[in-house]
């Protein structure tokens, strides 16, 4: 091969491989699903509609609740009376009407509670659509990562034929070793593995996505250069206290909490029982003789009363220590979240400088192999090297993408569906 021509060929492998670099940065919002689309991917996901059939269920159980369970009785008793001297027969009859008072603030207290157990309700289809938000962008950030792991190996299996190409062209006229042809040839092969295992691996990404969430739709791959906004600028601890207060977890934690609370409450009034009060009216000897009365009835009591309020009194205890650990672990999960922000920013500047060292240091052993002064083998290398080092840079920017993204999202301000 002609020295003019090697070089052409040269300077268009080395383009090849410099090429991902040349990526305008973008906004992180660009590369995720828009909000309107999640929206609706939320509301039809399977665990928000179970969430809200229960929260359906407990609003009508909390109606009843607040209407109580006591229903008037009407009791109706006939009779014959018969005397034997003189003997005569007479039909006798009663009739009366009875019910139940909840008295001792009973009745106030079921009200307290019917509205903590729909506070409750409405929560818990919350939490479920921030649940469902987070899968969301677990599997739109995996499916994004894939695909920049599949075109880093396009992009190296391209410039790999391209260099195989010239190898066989330059032993064909005698400028290079049969050894040199089977290098590049080899290498090639190894290329074109790493893309058909990188495609599988987008393929599974992409399906999993589209059987959870098919109206989603899928991700626009290009090479990810994320023009990140400045970290938050509110004080960590502050930050902190906003994650933890505006997690529907903690206010679900929060609402049993008072629920179990006020149950206690509310068992400890059942240790004093209600009375029935009722009204009757008898008529006796045929109607020769009419009665109108007044009934009260009044249980006595047991140790099953007192039980049951030790043990919702345990109940609402049990409920204070699980919100104090839900507080606690998202506290510790804000602060993992914060630092992985910061440590992979770190990380994503690192590896763009590693790349533009690495893209340099490419370019001089293309130039030393042009020239004659190094090998096929230590230029394959390089090339190995710089592959590594532009994929490295793609997934960082990826890491960087997700974990903002996870962040805004879990402090409310991204996808935000509590309407």
């Amino acid at each position: 091969m002609k020295p003019a021509m090697r070089n052409i060929v040269l300077a268009m492998i080395g383009a090849a491989l410099l090429s991902n670099g040349a990526v305008f940065a973008q906004d992180a919002q660009s590369y995720l699903p828009a909000e309107v689309a999640v929206r609706e991917a939320v509301a039809r996901a399977p665990d928000v509609l179970t969430a809200e059939a229960r929260r359906d269920a407990t609003t009508a159980r909390a109606a009843g609740t607040r209407a109580g369970t006591a229903e008037t009785v009407v009791r109706v008793i006939g009779q014959g009376r018969q005397v034997r001297e003189p003997s005569e027969r007479y039909p006798e009859g009663q009739i009366a009407i009875e019910r139940p008072l909840r008295l001792w603030g009973k009745a106030e207290a079921d009200g307290v509670l019917a509205d903590l157990a729909t506070e409750a309700g409405n929560l818990s289809v919350k939490d479920a659509k921030h649940e469902t938000s987070r899968q969301i962008l677990s599997l739109w950030i995996a499916a994004i990562r894939a695909g920049q792991a599949r075109m880093a190996a396009e992009d190296n299996a391209r410039a790999a034929a391209d260099l195989a190409a010239m190898t066989t062209r330059r032993v064909q006229v005698g400028d290079a070793a049969r050894l040199d042809a089977e290098l590049a040839a080899a290498e090639l092969a190894r290329t074109r593995a790493t893309v058909a295992t990188a495609q599988a691996t987008e393929s599974a990404s992409l399906a999993e996505l589209r059987a959870r969430f098919p109206m989603l739709g899928q991700p626009v791959q290009a090479p990810v250069r994320i023009a990140l906004p400045p970290p938050p600028q509110e004080p960590v601890e502050q930050l902190r206290g906003i994650y933890v207060q505006d997690s529907h977890e903690y206010l679900l934690a929060m609402a049993e909490e008072a629920h179990a609370l006020q149950q206690a409450k509310r068992s400890d009034l059942d240790r004093k029982p209600d009375p029935t009060v009722g009204m009757f009216v008898t008529v006796e000897r045929g109607g020769a003789e009419r009665i109108l009365g007044v009934s009260v009835s009044m249980p006595l009591g047991s140790a099953y009363r007192r039980s049951n309020a030790v043990a919702a009194a345990a109940d609402a205890e049990a409920a204070a220590r699980k919100r104090l650990g839900i507080e606690q672990r998202l506290g510790a999960e804000f602060d993992v979240l914060y630092r992985n922000l910061s440590g992979k920013r770190a990380a994503a500047a690192a590896q763009t400088e590693a790349a533009t060292l690495q893209r340099t240091a490419s370019d001089r052993a293309t130039r030393a192999y042009r020239a004659g002064e190094s090998g096929l083998q230590e230029l394959i290398v390089v090339r190995r090297n710089l592959a590594d080092a532009m994929l490295a840079e793609r997934l960082a920017n990826v890491d960087v993408l997700e974990s903002d993204s996870r962040l805004k999202l879990d402090l409310h301000r991204m996808w935000d569906f509590d309407d």
